[in-house]
């Protein structure tokens, strides 16, 4: 998910639908924007990765509540590399060879594209602000495939 933006209805909503179909990480790719949305991604219970948004203000207070830490984030989920981001700016340099899977947010528009064998995507915005939807994405690392999610 990404661009959460303070909307605390889409961001119960979201995890609510994630742990429905037994997700086993969540993902936030930056634009938390408040503790509260941070403590709904934590007591979730799911195992959880963010990177900072340009939006993110309090970043220790973020960073006390979620695992959060800023872009790029590297993480390794069943032996697939993933890097994370906020702004797209920087994505035409990640090696396509050395990572499997390029999550960004920022942009608030829904965006996937094979680069060679790694996926790039944009879950869209969790808030709708600036879109049609309000989205967020769920990928399964055995089938590698992504599914955008309207609330």
């Amino acid at each position: 998910m990404s661009d959460s933006h303070d909307d605390l209805s889409a961001a119960e909503q979201a995890v609510a639908i994630m742990k429905e179909r037994d997700c086993g990480f969540l993902i936030h790719a930056g634009d938390v924007c408040s503790p509260f949305i941070a403590r709904v991604i934590k007591e979730s219970g799911i195992a959880h990765a963010g990177v900072f948004g340009n939006n993110d203000g309090d970043r220790v207070a973020l960073a006390g509540i979620m695992d959060i830490t800023s872009a790029p984030r590297h993480i390794t989920i069943d032996g697939m590399s993933i890097v994370i981001f906020h702004e797209p700016f920087i994505n035409d340099y990640i090696d396509p060879v050395h990572v499997d899977l390029l999550i960004y947010g920022h942009t608030h528009i829904k965006h996937e594209q094979c680069q060679g064998d790694m996926l790039v995507l944009n879950p869209g915005t969790l808030s709708g602000i600036l879109a049609e939807k309000k989205t967020f994405a769920t990928y399964d690392t055995k089938t590698r495939k992504a599914v955008i999610i309207e609330l």
